[in-house]
C-alpha cells in the first residue's frame, strides 16, 4: 500500500476502527444503534403497493387456467406455464403499484434546528479510470462544499485500485496538481499494492485505517457527480436524525454521446425517476443501497457491514461481488434506519457507451446477484431487505423465466396452441369462461401493464415540468422512439440475461474489469450478437413450419435485428439523423432534462 499524497487534516484516530466479518448463521445488533422507529403510513403504502399486484397476478392464473382447460383437461406443461406467467407477471405489477404511488410524493422539508456538523469523507474509488476527467469532478464538488457556509467539514479521499503503473503515475500527478492549485481543500491520496476484494475491500481497507477520524461517509463511483447542494441536504438530514445509517440519492445519468446513453438518460430522467419516488414512499426506513451516489454513517457501517467470503468456489463463493444490497440489508438488521432521499436531486452517473458495454458490466452484476439467493434466509434481515436481495436475483432471473414460456409455447405447437385462439384472427386468445368484452379486457390489461410504468412515468414528468408548446413534440417524439427501440432491444437482453446466469451456474467466472469505451466494429458486433441471430433464424424456422405461435414472430424478428440495432445504438446522437427533431440534444431539450452537469466540464 502506498500512500502517494497527502494534505494534513487533523490528527488522526489513535485507534483504527474495527470492521468485523458479519456472521451470516445468527443475527446481530449494534449496540450502538438507537433503533429505527417506523414512518407514518409506512404499512398503508406497503399495502397498496402489494395487494393489488397480488390480486391481479391472482386474476391472470384464473384467466390462464380457464384458458388452458378449454378442452376439459390442463396438461403438465399448461400448469407450469401457468405458475411460471404469474410469478413473472407479479414483478411487473409491482413496478406498475410502484410507479403509481410515485406519482404522490412530495419533497420532504428540510431539516431545521440546530445542526451537530458532520466531518464527512468523500471517497473516491478508481480502478484506471481516466484520472484527470474522474479526479477534476470530485475537487470541483470539494470546493464547491469548501465554499458554503455549513456547519459540516468535507476532505477528499482518493482510493486508488489502479493496476497499471503508467495509470497510477498520472493519478498521482492530477493529485499533485489540485493539490498545490488548492492548498485550502484538504485531499489525500491512497492506492493499494493489492485491490483484495474489489471495492467492498477498498472501502472496507480506508474504515478500518481512516474511518474513525470521520462520522459519516460520502461513496461515490469513478463516474459520479453531485451537487454540493444534495450532498449538504443529506448531511443535514443524517445530522438530525441519529438513528440513520444510510441515506440513497436517487442518481440520474450524465449526458452521454451515443444515441445508446441519450436514451437511458431519457429513460432514467422520465420514468426512473418516478419509480425511485415511489419506492421511497413504501421503503421507509428499510430502503436499499446503490453502491454509491450515498451517504453513510461510519461507525455504523463499520460494526455492522463488514462482508465475509461465502463459502465454496467462485462465482457462487467468494467475495460478494453486488456487496451493496448487502449492506443495505445488514445496517438495518443492525438496527439503523436506511433511506432513499429523492429531495437529493443533483446525483448523477454515467452509463456504458453501448449495448456491449451495458451487457458486460450486466455480466458481473447478474454473479453478484445471483449470490443474493445464499443470504435470503439471513437471520434478523428485515422482510423488505429480503425482497430486495430476491428482487436482485429476479432482475436476472426473470429472462430465464420468459425464455421457458418462449420455449413453452414452442412446446404446445402442431397446431395444439390454435385452440387457444379464435379462428378468425390467431391474435386474440380465448377464455371461454369469460365474455367477450372481459376476454379483451384481460389481454388489453396484460399489455397496457407491460407498458404501464413509462407511461406513468411520463406523465407525471409532464406535470411536474409544465413542457410548454415547443417542447412537448419533441418529448414524444424521444418517447415514442425510447419505447420502441427498447421493445426492439428486450430480447437480446433476456438472453444475454440467461447467458449470465447459466455461466454463473456453471461455475465461470465474470471478474471485474473497466469497460472498454471504444466504437464496437460489425464483425465484434456479428460475434457478439451471434446466439441471437441464431436463435432468430430458428424461431422463424419454427414459425414457417407451424410450431410458433404468431404471438412470438415479434421475438424471432428482434432477435435477427441484433445486429444492426446494437451498431445504430452505438452512434453518436448527433449522427443520427432526427437527432434536432427528437429531445436528445439536452441543450435544446425541455428545462427539466437539461443536467447542471456538463459532461465535457469533466475533462
Amino acid at each position: 500500500m502506498t500512500e502517494a499524497i497527502r494534505q494534513p487534516l487533523r490528527p488522526a484516530a489513535t485507534q483504527p476502527l474495527a470492521m468485523p466479518d458479519q456472521d451470516f448463521h445468527r443475527p446481530f445488533r449494534d449496540p450502538a444503534a438507537p433503533g429505527v422507529r417506523r414512518q407514518p403510513f409506512t404499512g398503508l403504502r406497503r399495502f397498496a403497493v402489494f395487494a393489488p399486484s397480488l390480486v391481479l397476478c391472482l386474476s391472470l392464473a384464473t384467466g390462464a387456467v380457464s384458458w388452458f382447460s378449454l378442452d376439459g383437461a390442463i396438461s403438465l406443461i399448461e400448469i407450469v406455464l401457468t405458475v411460471l406467467s404469474t410469478f413473472a407477471f407479479f414483478w411487473v405489477t409491482v413496478s406498475v403499484s410502484t410507479a403509481v404511488l410515485g406519482l404522490f410524493w412530495r419533497p420532504r422539508a428540510r431539516a431545521k434546528g440546530p445542526l451537530s456538523g458532520l466531518h464527512v469523507a468523500v471517497l473516491l474509488p478508481m480502478y484506471g479510470e481516466p484520472a484527470s476527467s474522474t479526479i477534476s469532478a470530485t475537487v470541483s464538488l470539494l470546493a464547491r462544499l469548501h465554499a458554503l457556509n455549513t456547519p459540516h467539514r468535507f476532505s477528499l479521499h482518493i482510493l486508488s485500485d489502479t493496476r497499471d503503473l503508467d495509470a497510477v503515475a498520472v493519478e498521482q500527478s492530477t493529485v499533485a496538481y489540485f493539490c498545490a492549485a488548492q492548498p485550502h481543500l484538504h485531499i489525500r491520496y491512497r492506492r493499494r499494492a493489492e485491490n483484495t476484494d474489489y471495492k467492498s475491500g477498498n472501502l472496507r481497507e480506508w474504515v478500518r485505517r481512516a474511518g474513525a477520524d470521520h462520522e459519516a461517509m460520502l461513496v461515490l463511483d469513478a463516474d459520479s457527480v453531485m451537487g454540493a447542494g444534495a450532498v449538504i441536504r443529506m448531511a443535514d438530514a443524517m445530522a438530525m436524525d441519529p438513528s440513520v445509517g444510510l441515506l440513497q440519492s436517487l442518481p440520474r445519468l450524465l449526458p452521454g454521446g451515443t444515441l445508446w446513453q441519450r436514451l437511458q438518460e431519457f429513460a432514467a430522467q422520465v420514468y426512473g425517476v418516478n419509480l425511485g419516488r415511489g419506492h421511497a414512499l413504501w421503503a421507509g426506513n428499510e430502503a436499499n443501497f446503490m453502491g454509491h451516489n450515498a451517504l453513510l454513517r461510519t461507525r455504523a457501517f463499520a460494526a455492522a457491514a463488514g462482508l465475509p467470503h461465502l463459502p465454496g468456489r467462485r462465482p457462487l463463493g467468494g467475495v460478494i461481488l453486488s456487496h451493496d444490497f448487502v449492506e443495505a440489508a445488514l445496517i438495518r438488521r443492525a438496527g439503523w434506519a436506511v433511506r432513499v432521499m429523492p429531495e437529493a436531486e443533483a446525483s448523477f452517473e454515467d452509463t456504458p457507451e453501448n449495448l456491449l458495454g451495458y451487457i458486460r458490466r450486466d455480466r458481473r452484476w447478474c454473479q453478484g446477484n445471483m449470490q443474493h439467493l445464499r443470504l435470503l434466509r439471513t437471520p434478523g434481515v428485515h422482510i423488505v431487505s429480503r425482497f430486495y436481495l430476491l428482487q436482485g436475483a429476479m432482475a436476472y432471473l426473470a429472462s430465464v423465466w420468459w425464455l421457458v414460456l418462449l420455449c413453452l409455447w414452442a412446446a404446445l405447437g402442431d397446431g395444439g396452441v390454435i385452440r387457444y385462439f379464435a379462428d378468425a384472427n390467431p391474435m386474440i386468445p380465448v377464455w371461454p369462461s369469460f365474455p367477450p368484452v372481459a376476454q379483451g379486457t384481460i389481454s388489453g390489461l396484460v399489455g397496457l401493464m407491460l407498458l404501464a410504468p413509462k407511461l406513468i412515468g411520463a406523465a407525471a414528468f409532464v406535470r411536474d415540468n409544465r413542457l410548454g408548446a415547443g417542447a412537448r413534440l419533441p418529448f414524444i417524439a424521444t418517447f415514442v422512439l425510447e419505447m420502441g427501440l427498447s421493445v426492439l432491444v428486450a430480447p437480446t437482453l433476456m438472453v444475454h440475461h440467461v447467458r449470465a446466469v447459466l455461466r454463473t451456474f456453471a461455475g465461470f467466472d465474470a471478474g471485474w474489469a473497466p469497460h472498454s469505451t471504444e466504437r464496437p466494429s460489425w464483425a465484434l458486433l456479428a460475434r457478439f450478437h451471434a446466439t441471437e441471430t441464431l436463435l432468430g433464424i430458428g424461431l422463424l424456422a419454427l414459425a414457417v413450419a407451424g410450431y410458433l405461435t404468431l404471438w412470438l414472430l415479434p421475438v424471432a424478428v428482434c432477435l435477427l435485428l441484433s445486429v444492426p440495432l446494437s451498431a445504430l445504438l452505438a452512434v453518436h446522437a448527433r449522427d443520427w439523423p432526427l437527432y434536432r427533431f427528437a429531445a436528445l440534444d439536452l441543450a435544446a431539450a425541455p428545462r427539466a432534462l437539461k443536467t447542471p452537469v456538463n459532461r465535457e466540464a469533466r475533462v
